[in-house]
């Protein structure tokens, strides 16, 4: 049910999202008196077509994207020379610039439009702070648990990731912050931090008898550098770690993730609570966890920790390092039952649960209630705030890219049609708003993904019109058509490998 669910989500969001932005391209053109041939829905053979008196309507069995097909548009001989003003190839540069952009612009018009409704009937949720690490940045500035971040120099803040972004920058920050029903200012200095890596090993004898917090890394497999050491290991490859004490660990590697030097304040936001917002046949609707395992659960970042515990079998260990001190560890819980203490009205009982089952129950989208409440910008806002978010998400969507080709981001993070459809299920599952807001970032990242220039998308062709406006030249048909082919091939190359990345995350 929850596989066909999110087909449906995916196929109903695409299809909305692929038609705006098709329907740019078209009413341009048609602004342009640009003959029209096909409005298409999907890729490869027609299910059915709806013909028009100078456009073909057609609907595709592969419901993946579409095409606007202009009379005009492709043409090959050098020596072309048909004088036809309806078509493409005849139009002035900027009205091939314009009707090229327009694709991408209606795509940033659909996710003003969602954001300015999700405003009005949602409201965007509060971010706010859960925790601040001891003699952090956070904690040295006087940000306290509790306290709602509003606004950083002056521009609402709507989600912990935009609000990372900017302190990422390294940039002093000046924050509007609700205390107690009060604004208070607050200026955080970001601090450039250590490198730091997560390590999880295998095949430890003894995880009780360790205590490993606060205690510095001597040398990894004989070496003191331990972080060139991790870049040459691969998963399963025998582990030595030695201590400033004498402690020696061996194991194998399980997992490895390196983070280097950013700038950071130690604040935790609150993403998720520890109270259950949808039951099963165990849980009820309201029930609060507050202990697993004699360990005290009081908001979502303890649950979190007991997650990571949970998560770990018999015999791995799980630690952070901060340059060389280990500044957190992870043991695995020894039984495989968990003793719970539930607060259910008023009462507490406890339940005890198989960690497969608890963990399969914790992890489902929407089963924990949000700790923030939503606020509604009021009057002009209304209007103001929505806009002002869409921009952030453009401007994030840039970057994102923009880190991608010079690869400080990995290619494997971009989701494809399968990773896309399963997100669009998650969020289904969440409610009606999460797929709203997930509509409203998919047609923005759309419009941004098209912009970027290479042959095959809007953006190619926005290179080209381009180069016609400056040179008053018209570009090469035969060039066109060979640059073009390049850039569809490697789009087909980019969505085999999105995809194969989304089937391989499963496994």
């Amino acid at each position: 049910m929850t596989v066909l669910l999110s087909i449906v989500w995916f196929l109903i969001i695409i299809s909305v999202i692929v038609v705006v932005h098709e329907f740019g391209h078209f009413i341009f053109a048609k602004i342009f008196k640009t003959r029209v041939e096909e409005f298409s829905i999907g890729f490869g053979p027609a299910l059915f077509k709806i013909p028009g008196k100078e456009t073909t309507f057609r609907f595709n069995i592969v419901p993946l994207g579409g095409y606007v097909r202009l009379a005009g548009e492709e043409v090959l001989e050098e020596g072309y020379e048909d004088t036809d003003p309806a078509l493409f190839y005849n139009k002035k540069p900027f009205q091939k610039f314009l009707i090229a952009f327009a694709g991408p612009l209606f795509s940033f018009l659909l996710g003003y439009f969602l954001f300015v409704g999700i405003a009005g009937v949602y409201g965007f949720p509060e971010v706010i702070v859960e925790r601040v690490g001891k003699d952090s940045i956070a904690a040295q500035a006087g940000l306290e648990p509790g306290d709602i971040i509003k606004k950083a120099n002056s521009e609402y803040v709507f989600n912990p990731s935009i609000l990372e972004m900017e302190i990422a920058s390294g940039k002093p920050l000046d924050l509007t912050v609700i205390r107690n029903g009060e604004e208070v200012a607050v200026t955080l200095n970001p601090e450039l931090t250590n490198k730091r890596a997560i390590f999880t090993l295998q095949g430890i004898e003894d995880t009780e008898s360790l205590n490993l917090k606060n205690k510095q890394i001597v040398s990894l497999n004989g070496e003191e550098d331990l972080y060139i050491v991790m870049s040459r290991l691969e998963s399963g490859d025998p582990i030595e770690i030695q201590l400033e004490d004498g402690t020696i660990i061996e194991g194998k590697l399980s997992q490895y993730s390196y983070f280097p030097p950013t700038y950071e304040t130690g604040i935790v936001y609150a993403t998720f609570s520890n109270v259950i917002a949808n039951g099963n046949n165990v849980f009820q609707e309201g029930d609060k966890i507050i202990e697993i395992n004699g360990i005290s659960i009081t908001n979502g970042s303890d649950l979190q920790n007991v997650i990571y515990l949970t998560q770990l079998n018999s015999g791995e260990l799980m630690f952070a390092v901060s340059a060389k001190e280990i500044i957190n560890e992870y043991k695995p819980f020894t039984a495989n039952t968990l003793a719970l203490l539930i607060e259910r009205n008023g009462q507490i009982i406890n339940i005890n649960l198989p960690k497969k089952e608890f963990l399969d129950f914790i992890v489902q989208p929407g089963v924990l209630e949000v700790p923030y409440e939503n606020w509604h910008p009021k009057g002009v806002e209304a209007l103001t705030v929505p806009i002002q978010w869409a921009n952030n998400l453009i401007s994030l969507t840039f970057r994102s890219f923009g880190q991608l080709f010079t690869g400080r981001m990995s290619a494997d993070q971009i989701a494809g049609p399968v990773g896309a459809a399963a997100i669009i299920g998650q969020a289904a599952m969440v409610g009606f708003d999460a797929i709203l807001n997930l509509t409203a970032l998919i047609t923005i990242s759309l419009g941004v993904f098209n912009l970027i220039p290479i042959p095959g998308l809007d953006g190619g062709r926005i290179v080209f019109s381009i180069y016609e406006m400056i040179t008053r030249k018209r570009v090469s048909p035969k060039v066109e058509a060979i640059v073009n082919t390049i850039g569809f091939l490697f789009l087909i190359f980019l969505m085999i490998f999105v995809t194969y990345n989304d089937i391989m995350r499963f496994f």
